[in-house]
């Protein structure tokens, strides 16, 4: 039984070791945007199903994501300024 997770030990070592190499292979840029809160002019718009919308950072986003951006991570509270992490694969 110890050998067999001496081994098993062993072998999840050694891709561990290997799998950031093999990850390599995609370059990405990252971006970081500030999207301001509804204090600093955002607007608010209830649709019918009765959720609410900031338009304005919802534009924001829409017009970054025709740019290939993705969201990695997004820090915020509701009425306050957002932190987003943007990254999108660099052409070769």
């Amino acid at each position: 039984m110890y050998r067999l997770i001496r081994s098993i030990l062993l072998i999840s070592l050694l891709f561990g070791i290997g799998a950031p190499a093999w990850a390599n292979d995609e370059s990405w840029e990252y971006k970081v945007v500030i999207l301001q809160g509804v204090t600093a002019g955002g607007t608010i718009k209830e649709i019918a199903s009765g959720v609410s919308v900031d338009t304005k950072k919802t534009k924001a986003l829409n017009e970054l994501a025709s740019d290939r951006w993705e969201v990695v991570s997004v820090i915020g509270s509701l009425v306050a300024d957002h932190v987003v992490y943007l990254r999108r694969e660099v052409s070769r």
